[in-house]
């Protein structure tokens, strides 16, 4: 059984309820005393962990605002995205070895002894409370900011059809610099629950976890759920709800996870929306397994044409939402914002149609992402890199299915006239660019992409290329 007197547990610390405040307080003045004050903006670099947590809560005390950071980017990629979201310092996890240029780092860690932060003004509803980074055009990220009254409709709009309470056990089995790892801690919180860490986001250690722990509430996306059912996984006799989203799944999975006695919520949503928006369970997933369900309370989901008027249901179009969990903007974006955001309605950039029930049906994602894996990969800046190499004249990237990761990159090359270059010699290259999650799966070098007569590229026909 699990101790209900621990607020957070992980493998190697844990935090009493009655303790959280006190340690709280006594984190924030180490934060306070490394620099860190009230409006500022603060990476974080590191690995799901209780010392992760008490830190955000800490910043919070502050009044600092959090930006959790991929730890799978490479050094050059952070250094590039930090000014997206004007963060002059970053707090780094001691198991990881970098070194980030031009910014104050500062080691994460957690106070249990020492003075408590005298804090003299609290959160208002529409202050930043987080700030989320998603993939945009040309390798250059997006800062979703957040705020609390996002973070708390968000919450509310789920809890009332699930139910959400201070019995719940939520395991952090998805990364915090998502929005999707970021809102179960969210949840955790406002719920009164216990939050429990893996010792890594490895399956095994989740599935250890699990094992261990029991938890009521799990999050996954596809890949790590079609692996539990490949190696045989059971949910656990405490499961209430597992939440499934962060990139497409098909009918075959849903089915086998229902058969095996899965209670999924398939979920849609974004970091833009607070993380999900719409949900189905039961026999209406059962029903309709291609679905991303109905949208939840307080959340309004139209289908759009080009002209921005509400289409006919079974009509495909795009998706846009209307909600107070929509976020405040893009940081130093906000040109591009309101491209996105019209008549208190967010554009998905997603299409797809509702049906006569109001089943949301998602049949296209957002065309400038590759979702692998429930990593977002924007193509352009693969494409941008390739372009850069002496010896090509230019690529195009796009996504292919894949039956582990639900889409990988792909990429269609044309060579200058005296290059000798090989796969080989263009996989390496990429590796010393690129993140390890953004490599391309397969790359077919052509003598020209096909476009039509405007220059846009005949995408179709490109992908046939590639067969």
């Amino acid at each position: 059984m699990i101790d209900k007197s621990l607020v957070i547990i992980g493998d190697n610390a844990s935090i009493p309820f009655l303790s959280l405040t006190s340690i709280i307080n006594k984190t924030a003045q180490y934060y306070f005393e490394q620099g860190i004050n009230s409006k500022k903006n603060v990476a974080i670099l590191a690995y799901n962990s209780v010392e992760y947590v008490i830190t955000i809560y800490a910043l919070w005390k502050i009044g600092a605002v959090p930006v959790p950071i991929n730890t799978r980017l490479n050094e050059n990629e952070i250094i590039a995205m930090l000014p997206t979201s004007n963060c002059s310092s970053i707090i780094i996890d001691k198991n990881l070895n970098v070194q980030i240029e031009n910014v104050k780092q500062i080691k994460l860690d957690v106070k249990y002894e020492g003075k408590d932060f005298k804090s003299t003004t609290g959160p208002k509803p529409n202050d930043t409370a987080v700030i989320i980074h998603t993939s945009g055009s040309v390798g250059n990220p997006k800062a979703v900011e957040i705020t609390n009254k996002n973070l708390y409709q968000s919450y509310t709009s789920i809890s009332q059809t699930f139910g959400f309470s201070s019995s719940d056990i939520f395991i952090a089995s998805l990364p915090f610099f998502h929005i999707g790892g970021f809102a179960i801690i969210n949840r955790a919180l406002l719920s009164g629950g216990t939050l429990v860490l893996p010792n890594s986001l490895k399956q095994i250690d989740i599935i250890e976890a699990i094992k261990k722990y029991n938890p009521t509430i799990i999050s996954l996306v596809p890949t790590m759920l079609k692996r539990f059912i490949e190696q045989g996984i059971k949910p656990n006799s405490n499961l209430r709800h597992l939440f499934l989203g962060g990139g497409p799944s098909n009918d075959e999975l849903i089915h086998s996870a229902l058969d095996g006695g899965w209670k999924i919520v398939k979920v849609y949503g974004s970091s833009e929306t607070t993380a999900m928006v719409t949900g189905a369970w039961g026999d209406n997933l059962k029903d309709n397994p291609a679905t991303a369900g109905k949208p939840f309370i307080g959340v309004d989901v139209l289908i759009v044409n080009e002209s921005m008027k509400r289409v006919s249901e079974n009509i495909v179009g795009e998706i846009t939402v209307k909600s107070s969990s929509i976020a405040k903007g893009y940081v130093n974006n906000k040109e591009l914002w309101n491209k996105k955001y019209k008549n208190n309605f967010y554009f998905t950039g997603d299409f797809g149609f509702l049906d006569s029930d109001g089943n949301l049906f998602v049949v296209a994602r957002r065309t400038d992402l590759i979702i692998s894996g429930g990593e977002n990969i924007d193509p352009k800046e693969i494409e941008t890199i390739l372009n850069k190499h002496p010896e090509i004249n230019e690529s195009f990237v796009f996504p292919i299915n894949d039956s582990e990761w639900g889409q990988v990159p792909v990429a269609l090359i044309v060579l200058n006239h005296v290059s000798s270059l090989t796969e080989k010699d263009v996989f390496n290259y990429l590796k010393l660019k690129l993140s390890s999650y953004k490599k391309l799966k397969k790359i077919k070098f052509v003598e020209t992409i096909p476009k039509t007569e405007l220059g846009k590229i005949k995408i179709k026909d490109a992908k046939n290329l590639l067969t």
